[in-house]
Formats: C-alpha cells, structure tokens, sequence
C-alpha cells in the first residue's frame, strides 16, 4: 500500500517528538492524504498541535503524550538513551493500549506512525515511516538494530522516505530484508509553496532536543557576529524575543511557522543542524548550506558527511 493508493479512509497519524523534524516532514504527507478524500485525526502533543494547525484547519486533533526523551547534552546520545530505556519502553507499551482504544473510538480503518515503535494495532493496516532501515551504530550496539528491525515488523507496510537507490539517506535507507516496503521519495513542507525569489541573507534554523539546541543557537549567534552579511536565526528557544540583536543580525522565533517558511524559503544560504527531515528540506530549497551534525549524534554525522 503506497500513499497514492489511499482514498477515502479513516486514518490515525502520529509522529516521534524528536524535535520537530517528524512533525516537518509530515505536513506535506497529511497534506496529500487529505486531497486523496482521507479523514485524518491526529495523536499528538500540544507542542505538536501548533505546528500542525498552522497548516490544516480541518482536522481533528487527539492529545497524545510524547516519549520521554531527556538528553544531558554532553553528546553522549547513547547512553542518555540507555539511562531512559526503561521510561521509553512504559511509553511504547501504554501507547499500545492507547491506540486501541483510539482505534475503536474513531472507527480507524489506517493507523500511520512516523517512528513511534508503539503506534499500531494488528488488526488495523498499520504502517511506519521512516528513513533509517538500518541505524548508523557501532558495532557494540548491533542488540539495538536488532531490536529496531523487530520492531518495524510489527507494523503492516514502511514507507520510506527516500528513493530505491538511497540518494539521499544512503545506507540508512538500504532495504536488506522488509518485505511491504515502498520507497516515497523524499517530502518537504516547501513543496507546498510557488517557488520564490532568493534574497542576500543567510537564514540559521535552530532545532532539535534540548538542551542541544541552546547550545547550537548559542554557536551560531557567535559565528553571526563575525560575517558582515545579513543572518536571520530562526529558534524554538522560549526565553528569548524576535529582537534585532545587530544591524546584521535578527532573531525570529520559530512559534510561527508560517513566517519562518518565507524567511527559509526567501534564503539564499541556510546553516542548520543535518537531520534528515533538514535535507529533504534543502535538497527541495536548493540553495547554499552549510550542516553542522549534533555531537554524538551519529545519524547525523553520517548524513553531514554523506
């Protein structure tokens, strides 16, 4: 079952709430279910919830807990993931219970995750969207991809977010052995938006889990003040105010996504973090960029380099 087979259906959609990048690179797939005649309810925080209201009015929202992540921000990602295994995996195992319930409320015929291991019911289509096949660990922790690969069984289809030769994800995306798996290509919300004239300024996007993300908006404030060019910094950060910082220097919160699109659209160069969800957007955006991977964060790493 691909997305542009889907018609007419009653669907349950989530996404993981590592940042914001699976709520990113979900709009434009919501957005395509939707003009397919789909009726979409989506499971979701309220953090979540503002950034998809700025896109659909039409949809019926579910509060949904996120999975409790917590990071010391010392780029130790594993280990930080380790210590809250045991937090994660009573998540997984309530969100199991939580999606039946869901399921049976709203007369669900599809349930679609993007990367909540827990969001799926065996008698319900369910499918996951990914673009890691295979997780970029060492060797030390091959258990986890094990564990990751089982746990993508469980779900009916996987869609993944990439094409057949693995352009973009590389060996993150190389099917090996899933079965009821289609590619989908690569999805960006700015494909939702006419194409625009590039402006001279560089637009910096601050994202990704606390606290790294403090200190990534703290990095590049610093690399700002050194260029002459004019440099945005788009950030999620709550203690700060859009505020003009110099004369070629400006700060946008990122609470309104809407505006933050133009001002990324507009771009002619972009400096950010190298998620995935990112790459897609810039490979769409095609502009100048410069990605600077979270430390310790290995996906990210191999992407930067990729």
């Amino acid at each position: 079952m691909k997305p542009e087979e889907i018609n007419n259906q009653r669907i349950l959609f989530s996404a993981l709430n590592w940042g914001m990048g699976h709520v990113s690179r979900s709009i434009s797939i919501i957005h395509q279910l939707k003009n397919q005649g789909n009726n979409l309810f989506i499971a979701c925080s309220g953090s979540q919830r503002k950034v998809f209201e700025a896109y659909f009015t039409d949809i019926e929202f579910i509060e949904h807990d996120d999975y409790p992540f917590e990071f010391k921000g010392n780029g130790n990602f594993a280990i930080d993931l380790l210590l809250a295994f045991p937090k994660l995996n009573r998540r997984l195992k309530k969100e199991k219970k939580e999606i039946k319930h869901l399921i049976k409320k709203h007369d669900i015929d599809i349930c679609i995750s993007d990367h909540r291991y827990g969001f799926y019911k065996k008698k319900c289509t369910s499918i996951f969207i990914t673009h890691q096949l295979n997780l970029p660990l060492p060797f030390l922790f091959k258990g986890v991809n094990s564990l990751h690969r089982q746990l993508l069984k469980k779900f009916n289809y996987i869609w993944v977010l990439d094409n057949e030769h693995s352009k973009h994800a590389g060996k993150l995306s190389t099917n090996k052995n899933f079965k009821n798996l289609y590619y989908i290509g690569i999805h960006s919300r700015f494909s939702l938006y006419p194409s625009t004239i590039k402006e001279n300024y560089t637009a910096v996007i601050i994202s990704g889990p606390s606290p790294y993300r403090e200190q990534f908006f703290l990095e590049q404030l610093s690399a700002a003040k050194q260029r002459i060019d004019k440099t945005i910094i788009i950030t999620p950060q709550q203690n700060l105010k859009a505020s003009h910082i110099s004369n070629n220097i400006t700060v946008q919160l990122s609470i309104d996504w809407r505006a933050c699109d133009q001002i990324i659209l507009k771009a002619n160069k972009v400096i950010s973090r190298a998620g995935y969800s990112t790459v897609m957007d810039l490979n769409y955006l095609q502009c100048e960029k410069e990605l600077h991977p979270t430390k310790g964060q290995w996906e990210q790493e191999y992407l930067a380099k990729l």
